[in-house]
């Protein structure tokens, strides 16, 4: 599982969330037609995503030329991730960030098939083409440099992670002004 440095972890991670970030917000722009800001964080990053594909970048490392196993293993792990991540949010805040209802052979709203099978594609092209060119470009960043933003990224993401915690627990106990839409999501 620990195939990277802490150091190429951080940068997986920034680079799997954005690019999360950046699937969400497209994908409602096209089915709601209206910008969103599809993450749990205030910046524009899906840790979900991050983790997701840090966790199946080691995994799925040496299969890269298996397109097979990137797309069951897409499929079996996404959706198990997605399931679960969506059951804690929802005890955790009492708030649902998706809802799958009603979309055809959905598992409780937090899943879908149509997700599945894109998360078993999307598995190839992100692990099988897109991973070893972000995995070049990290290593050409200078180490200092890459340090230097890494602890000042680190940083930034607890205090987003804190603020953005307590504006869902705020939601949740009815006592903020906010408007509820950004954490209860709209449906995709």
């Amino acid at each position: 599982m620990f195939r990277f440095t802490f150091y190429e972890m951080f940068y997986i991670f920034l680079f799997w969330g954005i690019i999360g970030w950046l699937i969400e917000v497209a994908d409602m722009i096209i089915e709601a037609g209206e910008m969103q800001n599809r993450g749990f964080l205030y910046a524009p990053l899906c840790p979900l995503y991050g983790m997701g594909m840090l966790f199946m970048s080691s995994l799925l490392h040496d299969e890269r030329e298996s397109y097979i196993i990137l797309f069951i293993c897409g499929i079996t792990i996404c959706t198990v991730f997605e399931y679960f991540a969506g059951l804690a949010l929802e005890k955790l805040f009492n708030a649902r960030w998706w809802d799958y209802s009603h979309m055809r052979f959905n598992l409780g709203g937090r899943v879908c098939l149509r997700n599945a099978l894109l998360f078993g594609f999307g598995t190839i092209f992100a692990i099988g083409f897109i991973e070893p060119m972000a995995e070049k470009v990290i290593s050409m960043i200078p180490v200092n440099t890459g340090r230097a933003v890494m602890v000042t990224g680190l940083i930034l993401l607890a205090a987003d992670l804190i603020l953005s915690v307590r504006r869902a627990y705020r939601l949740k106990e009815g006592n903020s002004g906010e408007k509820a839409c950004i954490i209860f999501k709209s449906h995709r």
